[in-house]
């Protein structure tokens, strides 16, 4: 049975460099047999959103074809994705990987795009990616630390890393594990401070708005909503959200008083509403740039082929955009503000100037590789291996812990036991004296 261990940083006799370089000779002298299978081939269009699908054949190992691969081959660049329906494809095991990459997510039963992405990417770099459900942890704390980690009720031995894709959903259980991952020393992005502040829409606008960063104006309401307050800062229509959301989803606009007040008598009255100004200027289309590392990767427009939502998961369509220095400049800073090492910054855009709307922690990506063809957990596990190698070289050897004990006093020593209680009664004793019961 495998045991709770950290990563041991000190004892690492060969480098992340070596592996990777025996990983090259070693992937030239194998070849494992292949058999071809059709796949979609789909690359974005600039044309109102129209695919530019087709079925073309590609090579894939023969001992995987048993999972039910749907292939498909996506943007020009022709990123591969073998999409098994057999799910315990993604439960296989790499014998001597470079590292261990723990993916955090909310049901391992229903692995979407960018879950299965990942696992296959890190698969091809000889990187084990564990998917994982937070819900099946057990988390220990004691006096002696945070050490013991359970999952389905057995010990696990800890990762290199810990990639948490919760999204803004995220519940208490799921921010308990990614903070006992943190304490134990493990490499975690995006960290829990940051997905604390990004997962709450108000409070990521306070972390802009302290450094002047341009966003729309902003209004947060409690029940009974005041309309006339409500009225003397915005003009209809009003962008009405949910505190915490991702993916378009709990967005309405508001077109007046009588849709706002009908609006108000059927959400939850226990939550806190945000009011948004409508940037009409960008109705339908906004940016999404993808940040990872402080830098960033790439960027796409979103454009929504009815309404005013733009987000590709609400059926919008995407194409690429050049970005200028001062857009990638507000995008990298934005996710700096959040601290957030990997972040989806979307961007609106205004009369004169563009304005922030959000930053994701978790960002997909199926739409982003669509429209950009940039491989993006390529991208992450280049900045792993980097984190990685500045992580282990400044972590410590562990010290023994000095525990903390209190004397106690004497006359906390002392309990009246009610007469006919099995306990026998207690009699005065020396502080830390160790007492049996009969």
């Amino acid at each position: 049975m495998e045991q709770s261990t950290q990563p041991d940083a000190t004892n690492t006799k060969v480098s992340l460099e070596q592996k990777i370089q025996d990983l090259n000779i070693e992937q030239q002298n194998t070849k494992e047999e292949e058999v071809k299978l059709a796949a979609d081939y789909t690359s974005g269009s600039e044309d109102e959103g129209e695919d530019n699908k087709r079925y073309i054949e590609i090579s894939v190992p023969k001992s995987e074809i048993i999972y039910k691969l749907k292939p498909q081959v996506i943007g020009d660049s022709g990123i591969k994705f073998y999409n098994a329906q057999d799910l315990a494809y993604y439960d296989r095991l790499l014998k001597e990987p470079l590292f261990t990459l723990w993916v955090l997510t909310a049901n391992v039963k229903k692995l979407n795009y960018v879950n299965k992405r990942i696992w296959e990417a890190g698969w091809r770099n000889n990187i084990q990616v564990r998917l994982l459900e937070t819900a099946k942890f057990d988390l220990i704390v004691s006096q002696e630390g945070v050490a013991d980690l359970l999952y389905d009720g057995k010990p696990i031995k800890a990762p290199d890393a810990v990639l948490p894709r919760l999204g803004a959903n995220i519940d208490y259980f799921g921010m308990a594990v990614v903070r006992q991952l943190e304490k134990l020393n493990i490499l975690v992005l995006n960290s829990i401070e940051s997905i604390d502040i990004s997962k709450d829409k108000l409070y990521t606008l306070q972390e802009l708005g302290a450094h002047s960063l341009p966003f729309p104006k902003t209004m947060i309401a409690r029940f009974p909503i005041d309309l006339d307050s409500i009225e003397r800062e915005f003009s209809y229509p009003i962008i009405l959200k949910k505190s915490s959301g991702s993916q378009g989803k709990g967005v309405m606009l508001v077109q007046n008083r009588e849709s706002l007040n009908d609006i108000s008598e059927m959400i939850d009255t226990t939550k806190p509403l945000i009011f948004q100004e409508y940037i009409s200027v960008s109705r339908g289309r906004d940016l999404r740039v993808f940040v990872i590392g402080g830098k960033v990767i790439g960027g796409m427009m979103r454009v929504a082929k009815k309404g005013f939502k733009a987000n590709f998961s609400q059926g919008g369509y995407v194409k690429p955009v050049k970005l200028s220095a001062a857009v990638e400049w507000l995008a990298i800073e934005s996710s700096k503000l959040c601290k957030l090492d990997i972040a989806g910054v979307d961007i609106l855009i205004d009369q004169d100037t563009y304005k922030i709307c959000e930053i994701n922690s978790s960002p997909g990506f199926q739409g982003f590789e669509l429209a950009t063809s940039i491989d993006v957990p390529e991208k992450m596990f280049d900045f792993i291996k980097l984190r990685l190698g500045l992580w282990r070289k400044t972590q410590q050897p562990s010290t023994p812990r000095h525990m903390v004990t209190i004397p106690i006093q004497a006359e906390h020593l002392l309990v009246n036991i009610p007469k006919g209680s099995n306990d026998v009664e207690q009699s005065p004793r020396t502080p830390n004296e160790h007492v049996e019961k009969k």
